[in-house]
């Protein structure tokens, strides 16, 4: 059974209004933060800007950053993101366009954790199936023990409110 996500960033003109793309496998947390501090590390050279934009070209069937551009799949019409993932396409339908929502409205998605890129402070908001904000993690802080100051553990959650826990 796979766990399905939604994730994006909000709207720079109504932050209550987010852009997201689905992930049809691995979308729990614990999967989840790890894939997209690397993917940041890696193919977005630490830029969170980069990191939304890569994340938002193509609806995934999972993300992995250590895909290769010579990674196949075994349906028709998907392509690997090197250093991304492997997209979620069909050579008989056209592109799905950006899904866009109000948080809000999110318990109406078929997703069970929302995940919003906060380019401004390199963070990463964890919301439930029902848009509730339950966790804030900074990328860095989820790349593994290379990237954690002394004393910290990975992916350390932060309230939503920015307190540490």
């Amino acid at each position: 059974m796979s766990t399905h996500c939604y994730i994006g960033a909000t709207s720079p003109d109504s932050l209550h209004l987010v852009h997201a793309r689905f992930v049809l496998f691995d979308g729990h947390p614990a999967v989840v933060l790890p894939t997209l501090a690397a993917v940041w590390a890696g193919h977005a050279q630490h830029d969170t800007r980069a990191l939304i934009t890569a994340v938002l070209t193509h609806d995934w069937e999972y993300l992995d950053p250590d895909i290769a551009a010579t990674t196949r799949s075994a349906f028709a019409g998907q392509s690997p993101v090197p250093g991304v993932g492997m997209t979620l396409a069909s050579e008989v339908d056209p592109p799905e366009p950006v899904t866009v929502f109000p948080l809000c409205h999110a318990a109406h998605l078929d997703a069970e954790w929302i995940y919003l890129i906060e380019a401004d402070t390199g963070t990463l908001a964890v919301h439930t199936s029902d848009g509730t904000r339950v966790a804030t993690y900074h990328l860095v802080n989820c790349l593994g023990p290379g990237g954690i100051e002394r004393g910290e553990r990975p992916c350390g959650p932060r309230s939503a409110a920015g307190a540490p826990r």
